[in-house]
């Protein structure tokens, strides 16, 4: 009898850790859609979105920068300079933006200045595949870092993983469709931020 208890004991608490570990603020368990359309009111602070880093597939990197740029205009969280002069910025500072832990404070800064923007946007993405029965699996990790104009410190991050999500074989399958799940995770947890 104790031996089935100490078991059953187990079991919840394993239940329960599972539970806390795939409810977490980083991983989707199932497919994210876009977060209200709720426009802040006010004035929104300026940002420069520099482009999400990635070696291998750098379209859907640059389909998640245009994605959570979009999110986050729509609904007032931020206005954005432009990315050609966010482009000419980064060229004429010769800043490297692929180190893969960012640059530094002073550059974040120097750039943030150049733009004249109250914070600097930038992020990693990497697609993990996985082969399934049906085919490659696509999923998404992105890690996006925010960072004080005037210090260039980093005031936040985020973190969206698609790892754990259930979903029809056609999304799982296309890592566009999954990026549009992290991006919209990501959306979510950034407007929920007052900046």
């Amino acid at each position: 009898m104790r031996k089935k208890i100490t078991q059953l004991t187990m079991v919840l608490v394993l239940g329960i850790a599972g539970l806390v570990f795939f409810s977490g603020c980083f991983a989707t368990s199932t497919p994210q859609a876009a977060p209200a359309m709720v426009k802040r009111s006010g004035i929104a602070p300026t940002a420069a979105m520099l482009p999400i880093i990635n070696t291998y597939d750098q379209e859907t990197a640059d389909h998640i920068t245009q994605a959570l740029e979009t999110c986050l205009k729509d609904r007032n969280v931020f206005e954005f300079v432009l990315k050609s002069d966010v482009d000419k910025a980064i060229a004429e500072s010769g800043f490297d933006l692929d180190r893969i832990f960012g640059m530094s404070s002073s550059e974040y800064a120097a750039l943030a200045n150049t733009l004249g923007v109250d914070y600097v946007i930038h992020g990693v993405m990497v697609v993990k595949k996985q082969l399934t029965f049906t085919g490659w699996r696509k999923d998404i990790d992105i890690s996006t870092r925010i960072y004080d104009g005037k210090s260039g410190n980093k005031v936040d991050s985020w973190r969206s993983m698609t790892d754990f999500t259930w979903t029809d074989n056609s999304t799982a399958l296309d890592a566009q469709k999954m990026a549009e799940s992290a991006v919209n995770h990501t959306c979510s947890k950034m407007i929920e931020r007052n900046f």
